[in-house]
């Protein structure tokens, strides 16, 4: 993966250079207090969480899917970073072929005879491949309100985005903030920079928008938690041009450092991406005069059967909302 720099990416190098700043002022402020004070920087440190699934088959199937989620956290008293990465691929191998033994030859047009054949398998594409980056950091206003900022990185070539790019910040409110239970929600202003499979004349490839999100996290006893998180992005310029993505998650825990998780995410575009389609019509043949090659013979459209023709290729939207379900195992630390 690799995310270019120029105009798109000095909000990232501003968010970066914000964001150490920040701990670097409050690490020296906390060593500049009298003796007896604890530092109060350094609450919890840092944690981190991984979700790893691997689902793979040989022999008559050949297909292979790999998912990977990983949230590092780093928390002060006054200052909180996250950055988020999740990746999805999924890939099939091609049909079964036999391949003639090489070194044989035949003149254009013929068919060779008694031939040795090798059994091999047409090269395969990626059937699913989703990414995702996000880095976001938040500083405390009081103790239910605070400023956000970050930026992210998305590619879906199923839903026909090949990158995204979304900068964004704002301020939020803290309804929760305890061990067991911790609910927030923020808004703000984002700006957005994508780049779509297909030319969009509808749509704006750069525009200034709306954020919402939102990040419910609760513990029933040591082995149950609940997760669900949210961020809506909508163009200020044109309502209907909006995204949304959420994941619901249940968690059980094995011991202190591993659990097994179950989530269940949808990612919606209220105006879908657009792909070329083929055309085609099932026809059948009338004969008026009944006498073939008279030249009244006319194709007429049926709903089903007959013969197809292509006719040429179309545009449509694609599915404007794409589901997935994931069991993981989760490793802490």
């Amino acid at each position: 993966m690799r995310l270019t720099t120029g105009r798109r990416g000095i909000p990232v190098v501003l968010v970066w250079l914000a964001l150490a700043t920040t701990g670097t002022a409050q690490e020296a402020a906390g060593t500049a207090q009298a003796s007896g004070v604890e530092d109060e920087i350094a609450m919890s440190g840092w944690t981190n969480a991984t979700e790893l699934s691997v689902v793979r088959t040989q022999g008559n199937a050949a297909t292979q899917t790999f998912g990977f989620k990983n949230t590092l956290r780093r928390n002060w008293s006054a200052a909180r970073l996250r950055l988020r990465v999740d990746g999805v691929r999924a890939r099939t191998a091609g049909d079964r072929i036999l391949v003639v033994e090489p070194g044989r030859r035949f003149p254009p047009g013929d068919r060779p005879t008694d031939v040795e054949t090798d059994v091999a398998r047409t090269g395969g594409a990626p059937d699913v491949e989703q990414y995702f980056v996000e880095g976001r950091a938040e500083l405390t206003i009081s103790d239910r309100f605070f400023w956000n900022a970050g930026v992210s990185w998305d590619r879906n070539h199923d839903a026909g985005i090949r990158n995204r790019y979304v900068s964004f910040g704002g301020i939020g409110n803290v309804w929760a903030d305890g061990n067991d239970l911790s609910f927030s929600t923020g808004y703000g202003f984002s700006y957005t920079a994508r780049a779509e499979t297909e030319p969009d004349p509808a749509k704006d490839n750069r525009f200034g928008g709306i954020r919402v999100d939102s990040d419910f996290h609760q513990r029933f006893g040591a082995g149950l938690e609940l997760d669900s998180d949210a961020a809506l992005n909508m163009n200020l310029l044109s309502a209907s041009d909006y995204s949304l993505n959420v994941t619901n998650a249940v968690g059980v825990a094995i011991n202190d450092h591993l659990s097994l998780r179950v989530s269940l995410q949808h990612l919606y575009e209220h105006r879908p991406a657009l792909e070329d389609t083929a055309i085609v019509a099932h026809v059948a043949l009338l004969d008026p005069d009944g006498v073939p090659g008279s030249g009244d013979e006319l194709f007429e459209t049926v709903a089903t059967g007959g013969a197809t023709i292509r006719l040429g290729t179309g545009q449509i939207r694609k599915a404007g909302l794409d589901a997935i379900f994931r069991t993981a195992l989760v490793i802490r630390f």
